[in-house]
């Protein structure tokens, strides 16, 4: 089974992100609430490229006709308290109204959009909890959070677990487009494996769906086994592999010397 969690890895971060977007000339009347429904809201459960992260939420809207400050001046404004805030928006000058930019012959205007995202990262190494939620002879999935899927190849399940098979000869294909077994569960020992496991992240990839509409998806692979007992499993393997070599060799060499045959 896979050692325990390790609280080093924190899967959850907060990134400020801006964007130079469009606003459609329909919503001028209502930018704020425009802007949030057209590029922030479709972004949610999906990968984010510029976070490197499935967005959970956003908050903190901000619209600007310029660029956002640099990194260290955002990060000194975000340590004022709100109270200070509130006193400086009481004292200043009326707020200047918000100009937004066209573009040659271009309809729509741009302006600077600016959120903080709750990103959901993972990293390898890190451990997470899921339920199983699927069953095969390959594989088992996992839903973290009830939401991201997590799969482990039967490779890095434990050596002492075994499959149990309901039904012979029947193959399904699951959402992920892999060929499965209709019927059966993994047994550790005598126990069903079912309910929650926590897994050690080996592996996962982000990119988009290809489809030109900007969402995308997070591939998480997981591993039920230690570094050390993968690498202990991979270097067996090698040994078997370098074995088998030698004797294949072996053997095309006595072939080419053909039979002797005594004649009497």
């Amino acid at each position: 089974m896979a050692p325990a969690q390790s609280e080093e890895h924190s899967l959850f971060h907060i990134e400020r992100i801006s964007q130079y977007v469009s606003l459609s000339p329909a919503s001028l009347n209502q930018p704020f609430p425009a802007l949030c429904a057209s590029i922030f809201s479709p972004l949610l459960l999906s990968y984010f490229p510029p976070a490197r992260g499935i967005v959970l939420e956003y908050s903190d809207v901000q619209l600007s006709d310029k660029p956002p400050p640099s990194a260290q001046a955002a990060k000194s404004s975000r340590k004022r308290s709100r109270s200070q805030q509130q006193d400086d928006a009481d004292n200043s000058a009326p707020v200047e109204p918000l100009l937004l930019k066209h573009v040659d012959e271009y309809f729509a205007p741009f302006l600077w959009a600016t959120a903080s995202l709750l990103v959901w990262r993972p990293a390898r190494n890190a451990y997470l909890q899921g339920r199983i939620t699927h069953q095969s002879k390959t594989h088992i999935t996992l839903a973290h959070l009830n939401t991201f899927p997590v799969s482990i190849l039967k490779e890095y399940l434990p050596a002492d677990w075994s499959w149990h098979s309901q039904e012979t000869g029947k193959l399904k294909k699951g959402w992920d487009g892999r060929l499965s077994d209709e019927g059966g569960w993994w047994v550790n020992g005598d126990e069903k494996v079912e309910g929650d496991l926590t897994v050690r992240i080996r592996d996962f990839d982000g990119r988009f769906d290809g489809k030109g509409r900007g969402k995308g998806f997070l591939r998480v692979e997981g591993s039920l086994l230690s570094e050390e007992e993968e690498k202990a499993k991979r270097g067996g393997k090698g040994k078997q592999k370098a074995i088998t070599g030698v004797l294949r060799t072996q053997q095309q060499r006595e072939q080419a010397r053909g039979e002797v045959i005594e004649i009497d």
